[in-house]
Parts: structure tokens; C-alpha cells; sequence
């Protein structure tokens, strides 16, 4: 059986999210998006639902972080350093050969990795 992939329109809200995102410095939670477009008339439910199709669709990344969803423009596997302070945070390249540390276990297949660092940046020092 072939599946197809569902093919989503490029409407308004979708691009406006999507660049919200991209234009983000700090990796947005669905409430922070919320307030960027506040003039723009989306509501929240719109929001988290293009959000989610386009974390499903690839377009954009997701991590938790402090119990909360948060949004990446980066979407290739990555690491993040958290000011434990401020809370900015930062994008950087994962450690060569971390995928050989992932633990030898029948019962599991295709790992991820999900590596944050928490430190004072200097700003804050």
C-alpha cells in the first residue's frame, strides 16, 4: 500500500507563523508566537494546530523545555546551551560520534538525541 503524503496549503497563517519562527532569536513558544502576531487577528488554537503541522511536515523543529513546547527554524540534529538566568538559547553543533553513546537495547530503533547544556551566559555573569 502507498501512502501519500498530505500536501498543506501556504496560506496567510501558516507563512506568518512559520516567519515568526524563522525571525525569532530565542526559540518561541506557541504563546510567544501568539504575542508577536498579536495584530494579526490568528487566534491560539490556530496557531498551535500550524504549528504542529509544521513540526509534522518537517518546516520547523520542537523541543520541551521548563514544561513547555518551544519552536526551532532548525530542523537537522543539534544541541542547545540554556542561560540558566535569562533563559536565552543558544543553537550548537551536537558532539562528533555522540550517536555512538546511545545505549545497546532490542526493544528500541532510530534514536534521537535531545542534548541541552545549562549555564550563566555573559550577559548575566
Amino acid at each position: 500500500m502507498i501512502h501519500k503524503q498530505k500536501v498543506r496549503r501556504s496560506t496567510r497563517q501558516r507563512r506568518l507563523i512559520l516567519d515568526a519562527v524563522k525571525d525569532s532569536l530565542n526559540h518561541p513558544s506557541a504563546s510567544d508566537i501568539y504575542a508577536t502576531l498579536a495584530d494579526s487577528g490568528i487566534g491560539i488554537a490556530t496557531i498551535y494546530r500550524q504549528l504542529s503541522a509544521l513540526v509534522e511536515d518537517g518546516e520547523i523543529g520542537s523541543f520541551e523545555y521548563q514544561g513547555e513546547v518551544r519552536y526551532d527554524p532548525i530542523v537537522q540534529p543539534h544541541a542547545h546551551i540554556v542561560c540558566s538566568k535569562c533563559d536565552k538559547i543558544w543553537d550548537v553543533a551536537l558532539p562528533k560520534g555522540i550517536n555512538n553513546l546511545a545505549p545497546t537495547n532490542d526493544s528500541f530503533e532510530n534514536f534521537d538525541v535531545d542534548l541541552t547544556w545549562k549555564g550563566v551566559c555573559n550577559d548575566c555573569r
